[in-house]
């Protein structure tokens, strides 16, 4: 079972979606002998269980969220989906599931509804605001989703979902400490080769200390400065003048 979260501020938007047809008409359910495009309520604590617009539990989360208008995000949403393999959950499957998913999340005493897409998933939406204007807060709420999940896989006997994104390992908090000692490092020893190239310079008798800093990445473009010799030390045409022995 694989659980994706979002959060939002306006139930009425995640209610129309819902109940609509979807972005490709994937929403369908089964009611009664007929097809229904969109979504119907099958769980929660509302008890709007057949539903098939959203006005009655959106009603019922703003009544909840005017409790506690400072509160940003006060929607929070999941949907739970089974894999390929999985056998097709009935809808009071679902709702028990939901119940224990709910509980385990620490959400169960504030409004929520369970709304199901088809064969394989469901959505659950949450206010995080109850009635007496306590808040949930959702901390660690996706590895909490994961564990639940795992736990609802062993219940109705599910295909264990993959829980880890695929792509680069994370560095370890070492590797990052370790790496960003070495920058700090190059950056003190670029610091140390401009110092000593701008005394160089001044002991040249330049005037100007200022120019390109040389180095492995700028190297290339040192501006080059001619050295006035004076003029007894200057070869002349064909004999030496005054040059030393």
């Amino acid at each position: 079972m694989i659980a994706n979260i979002t959060r939002g501020d306006n139930p009425g938007n995640i209610g129309a979606y819902l109940h609509g047809p979807g972005t490709a008409n994937e929403h369908t359910f089964q009611h009664q002998g007929k097809t229904y495009s969109g979504g119907v309520v099958i769980g929660g604590n509302l008890h709007l269980n057949g539903e098939l617009t959203p006005k009655a539990w959106v009603k019922e989360m703003r009544a909840a969220m005017r409790t506690r208008p400072e509160i940003k995000n006060p929607i929070w949403h999941v949907s739970l989906r089974n894999t390929a393999n999985d056998r097709i959950l009935s809808n009071a499957e679902w709702a028990d599931a939901g119940q224990t998913f709910a509980e385990r999340m620490g959400f169960e005493n504030h409004p929520w509804t369970m709304v199901r897409h088809g064969a394989d998933h469901v959505h659950i939406v949450v206010s995080r605001i109850n009635d007496a204007g306590e808040v949930w807060h959702g901390r660690h709420d996706r590895r909490n989703a994961q564990r639940a999940c795992a736990e609802l896989e062993r219940t109705y006997g599910l295909e264990k979902a993959p829980r880890t994104r695929q792509g680069t390992p994370k560095q370890s908090v070492t590797a990052e400490r370790e790496h960003f000692r070495a920058k700090q490092a190059q950056l003190a020893a670029d610091r140390i080769k401009l110092e000593e190239w701008r005394s160089v310079r001044k002991r040249m008798g330049l005037m100007s200390t200022k120019g390109p800093i040389p180095g492995p990445h700028r190297g290339q473009n040192v501006q080059k400065h001619t050295v006035r010799v004076p003029q007894h030390f200057r070869r002349g045409r064909g004999r030496d003048q005054g040059l030393e022995r």
